[in-house]
């Protein structure tokens, strides 16, 4: 009788750690992902003031040559 019953906890406990388990990876799986994305958009931003930048600077090279030219 205490096998049948020792196996069956075993089975128990196997089975909530297998749904630990399986939430844990997607956790770490969402984590990864937020992380990925928010590292996209973090390039994306930096890009686009990098782009504004040189366009105002351009401008100003622009003004300057034909204004004091």
């Amino acid at each position: 009788m205490t096998n049948e019953y020792d196996a069956m906890n075993q089975l128990s406990n196997s089975k909530a750690q297998a749904k630990q388990d399986t939430l844990r990876d997607q956790n770490i799986r969402y984590d990864f992902e937020l992380n990925e994305s928010r590292k996209r958009a973090n390039e994306i931003f930096w890009r686009r003031v990098w782009v504004v930048c040189n366009i105002v600077l351009a401008a100003i090279v622009i003004y300057a040559l034909f204004h004091f030219a």
